[in-house]
């Protein structure tokens, strides 16, 4: 009896982990979407209007002192020995209570957990469907958090090293107030990914297909840390969604102004349409190709970038030499290149060339296999 309920437990447990459909999936998420957007809407007006105030994080303790050296193993750490007035025996003078600051709780780094989470989720749902064991993607996934979260960093340090010459701790130390740049995620991940994929001789492009939407699904719940960190948003305006950025939060405090686009909006919005989309035709994509789901991902992500990167006003640039330097219809003056948009650019020819490049090939699944045709 109690192996017919286990039994049954497991079929009952699997038909609601792969009982269902990419597409059908995409209709639960378009609906989630659709009835999520209500709270949201007017968890967003409220703060964007200035009415309500979010915090950028939870704090734990205002002060930590370390008192318990013993504990730490720091008793023999003695610089200077003393000797004492009264028995006039030499004494050891150690370290003092070690203050360590507070300990507090980031919603940034909240909503880079809950995007790690979430792509997980959906990683192991679409490799069962490609009956790619869970214990693959467990390994996968470790080495693409940690080249994922050093790629994103290692790009936006480098184009910020007058930020961090001065103080390059700050690299480590401040993490969790933003700086991590997407493209640099996916330059790292996908060199994870070929290099996992070589060793264990797996598809390359099959790994890129179903990996892809929980990638762009934690992209989605990851973008919203820059709601809480006051970051990601665009040039001053006055329209009705605009949002409300404190001095204190500000990039460009010169500006003197209080209300800008929510750019980080901007591409949340998009980019649920393209994840819902991909899902949605996942599986006559990847019925007899592969890499048409990264290419379809890589071309709409770099077209929705190249758009939305017009309104951030925290880009990363580079200046452009002065030679270089020209006016356009005499009313803007090209002085800088945004990264992400060379990125985006770059992003959307891969994407094409993949999407012509694979279309003369078949994939056999079952024995991981391609024609050329």
């Amino acid at each position: 009896m109690s192996i017919d309920y286990k039994t049954k437990t497991k079929n009952w447990l699997n038909s609601i982990l792969f009982g269902f459909s990419p597409r059908r999936l995409a209709v639960i998420l378009a609906t989630l979407f659709l009835v999520s957007s209500l709270p949201l809407g007017f968890f967003f007006a409220k703060t964007f209007s200035h009415d309500f105030k979010v915090n950028q994080k939870i704090v734990l303790a205002d002060q930590v002192i370390i008192n318990d050296l013993v504990f730490f193993k720091l008793t023999d750490i003695c610089p200077s020995e003393v000797r004492d007035e009264k028995s006039g025996e030499i004494k050891k003078q150690c370290l003092e209570p070690l203050p360590i600051g507070e300990i507090s709780l980031r919603f940034y780094a909240i909503c880079i957990l809950l995007g790690v989470l979430g792509g997980y989720a959906m990683a192991l749902y679409l490799a069962g469907l490609n009956y790619v064991n869970g214990n693959v993607i467990d390994r996968l996934i470790v080495g693409l958090i940690v080249f994922g979260i050093i790629g994103a960093r290692l790009f936006f340090v480098v184009f910020n090293l007058d930020k961090y010459s001065d103080k390059p701790y700050a690299i480590l130390t401040e993490l969790g107030q933003g700086g991590l740049a997407i493209f640099g995620a996916l330059i790292a991940s996908i060199l994870y990914i070929a290099l996992y994929c070589r060793r264990y001789k797996f598809n390359f492009f099959e790994f890129l297909d179903f990996l892809t939407p929980s990638v762009l699904f934690g992209q989605i719940i990851g973008r919203f840390g820059n709601f809480f960190n006051y970051e990601g948003y665009g040039p001053e305006t006055s329209v009705f969604w605009k949002m409300f950025v404190p001095d204190s939060a500000g990039f460009y405090g010169e500006i003197g102004a209080k209300y800008f686009h929510p750019t980080f909006l901007y591409e949340i919005i998009p980019n649920c349409f393209l994840l819902i989309y991909l899902l949605y035709t996942y599986t006559d994509s990847t019925r007899k190709n592969s890499g048409f789901v990264f290419a379809k991902y890589a071309m709409g992500y770099g077209f929705i970038r190249l758009c939305t990167e017009m309104y951030r006003l925290d880009s990363l640039k580079i200046k452009l030499p002065a030679f270089l330097q020209f006016d356009i219809l005499k009313i803007f003056k090209l002085e800088f290149l945004m990264v992400s948009q060379i990125g985006a650019v770059i992003l959307f020819l891969i994407g094409y060339t993949i999407w012509k490049k694979r279309q003369k090939v078949i994939y056999i699944k079952k024995d991981m296999t391609e024609l050329f045709i």
